[in-house]
């Protein structure tokens, strides 16, 4: 160890605010550099959110037209006297989903004394125009005879 001479006064007061300068100095530069990259790390974050999000939103729409073809044929399978568990199994998709699917049927309920879906399903016949007050439901496909 080498011995340094001591200061003492005014000289050794300056040394040590001057030594803890740079030691806050220090720290500082860190956190400053560690807040950059907090920083940068954010903006790659919110701007990969905003393209997630964009592509969703571009994937929904050009998805939409599918979604209801795929809502067209689950309901048809409905009428048709199929259960959600068996629409579920014929389709890949699941309970819920086929539930959901079906969720919005209000807006196309049959005519009034027509029988139920759970009564066509019971019956083990397929809705027709007969059965479904005189006009087949829009999403279930009518099949004539000699066409």
């Amino acid at each position: 160890m080498v011995n340094m001479p001591r200061r003492t006064g005014a000289s050794a007061r300056t040394l040590a605010l001057t030594r803890a300068q740079e030691a806050v100095a220090l720290r500082d530069a860190e956190r400053i550099k560690r807040e950059r990259q907090l920083e940068a790390t954010l903006a790659d974050y919110y701007q990969a959110q905003g393209e997630v999000a964009r592509i969703q939103n571009d994937a929904e729409a050009a998805a939409a037209p599918f979604e209801a073809m795929i809502r067209g044929a689950v309901r048809a399978l409905d009428h048709l006297g199929e259960t959600r568990a068996g629409i579920a199994g014929l389709t890949g998709l699941s309970v819920p989903r086929v539930r959901d699917y079906l969720s919005d049927m209000a807006s196309n309920e049959s005519a009034p004394g027509a029988p139920t879906v759970e009564e066509l399903a019971r019956r083990g016949s397929r809705p027709d125009a007969d059965t479904v007050g005189g006009q087949a439901p829009a999403d279930t496909p009518v099949v004539r005879a000699g066409g």
